[in-house]
């Protein structure tokens, strides 16, 4: 599929892929990060991003890693198909950030997927991650009718403890304000933002990277 239907799609998105692509590389340049253009998962040396999107038919432009405000930061363009079993298929687009956290401790696995708006991009994608259940309903601590109006908060049951002490009402109720619709990821030391607006604009990428970098300072400060 990787070297068929997604290189068509590819160059039927064509116009739109270079329009985004300028965006990541004014913010790239703006945040001191070095562009790399495409990559390749299967051949290129450059760390690839993870996360809950990735698959082995994904295709990454646009990619551009650096330091900043004291965090490795990476930024790329992802497109993928992705095929049902009743044989349609569904045309994905995310660009997706990167933060490494600077104290890499065990963190639950920790998934905030937005509600209301495109939560069909990420369907597919929970069930390959079985062990991720909804828990909004099982906190104790009282987060804001926001919060739960925008976002649906995924992990692992027996983790709940942790994920409460990450996962502060004061905290939760930023992101409610400031994420929203981003899905918002915590993942083997990384967070990761996704970024599904089809019109790619330098004030919402550069939004979400203030917005990203604030969360990961809570983050390694809650260490």
């Amino acid at each position: 599929m990787a070297g068929g239907p997604l290189h068509s799609l590819l160059r039927q998105y064509a116009p739109r892929v270079r329009a985004r692509g300028a965006v990541l590389r004014k913010v790239a340049r703006k945040l001191g990060l070095v562009y790399f253009g495409t990559v390749n998962q299967h051949n290129d040396d450059h760390d690839i991003i993870r996360g809950l999107t990735v698959s082995t038919t994904h295709k990454d432009t646009h990619y551009a890693v650096g330091a900043y405000d004291g965090y490795d930061i990476s930024l790329v363009d992802r497109f993928d198909v992705v095929s049902h079993k009743h044989g349609s298929t569904d045309n994905h687009e995310w660009v997706i950030l990167r933060i490494s956290l600077r104290d890499v401790l065990d963190h639950p696995h920790l998934f905030m997927l937005p509600v209301h708006s495109n939560e069909h991009l990420y369907s597919s994608y929970f069930t390959a991650a079985r062990q991720l259940h909804p828990l909004n309903q099982l906190f104790d601590a009282v987060h804001s009718q926001e919060f739960h109006g925008r976002y649906k908060v995924y992990g692992m049951t027996s983790r709940i403890s942790e994920i409460e002490y990450v996962l502060s009402p004061q905290i939760s109720q930023v992101l409610a304000a400031r994420f929203w619709p981003h899905a918002i990821e915590l993942f083997e030391g990384s967070l990761y933002v996704y970024i599904t607006e089809h019109r790619l604009t330098e004030t919402v990428l550069g939004s979400a990277v203030e917005s990203a970098l604030w969360l990961a300072a809570q983050l390694d400060n809650n260490d």
